[in-house]
């Protein structure tokens, strides 16, 4: 074989995808999640979890533009999340009342990165893109809008670091042996919300 038919060879292999890449899984991207956050084991140590943080409101069209205030919340593995804007824990509601909504309500799971798929179902891999300048793969659910509800994994660390076209996850730190993100940025018209996790603790609630 010529040197020239070599090089065209070649040229062509590296072109194309390997098989390992036309092969990715949802499963594949949820699993590298899991081991990123600290793995099975450690997600599964975790029974109850209680978070204690401020809600950070920041929006040109509203007065004041800033404005801060406190929520917190107890989650346990079985689903069931008591929350509340309130500054104290006598303060939270005694039973389940619906809030937060749904992407509020996962973060909060003990388990979080082990029940993806109870709260995002019928997720489908739809490849690679950049955001922000990075690598991500995509995690589309069916039924639901992707503009909201599609998962963003960043390629080289495994952690979510957007969910929708206008949330982000940041801040990913270790409480306990597990990565959690302490801030979820919820972009809006003209502004943003962001929810600044400043204490998250395993089993028990801080004092108030």
């Amino acid at each position: 074989m010529s040197r020239i038919a070599l090089a065209a060879v070649l040229a062509l292999l590296l072109a194309t995808p390997t098989a390992a890449d036309d092969a990715t899984t949802t499963a594949e991207v949820l699993t590298h999640f899991i081991d990123a956050v600290g793995g099975r084991d450690a997600l599964e140590t975790c029974a109850v979890r209680h978070y204690r943080g401020t809600i950070v409101q920041d929006l040109g069209w509203k007065e004041p533009r800033h404005s801060e205030w406190t929520f917190l919340a107890e989650a346990d593995t079985a689903g069931a999340v008591r929350y509340a804007e309130v500054a104290t824990w006598a303060e939270l509601p005694a039973v389940d009342d619906g809030e937060p909504r749904r992407k509020l309500r996962w973060i909060f799971h003990p388990h979080f990165a082990l029940v993806v798929e109870k709260f995002f179902p019928d997720l489908e891999f739809t490849g690679e893109e950049t955001r922000n300048g990075r690598r991500v793969r995509v995690l589309a659910p069916r039924g639901m809008e992707i503009e909201h509800y599609a998962l963003y994994f960043d390629g080289e660390t495994g952690l979510l670091s957007h969910v929708g076209y206008h949330n982000d996850l940041q801040g990913w730190r270790e409480v306990d042996g597990v990565l959690f993100p302490h801030r979820w940025v919820f972009g809006r018209k003209g502004g943003h919300t962001t929810y600044v996790f400043e204490e998250v603790c395993t089993g028990y609630a801080p004092e108030n």
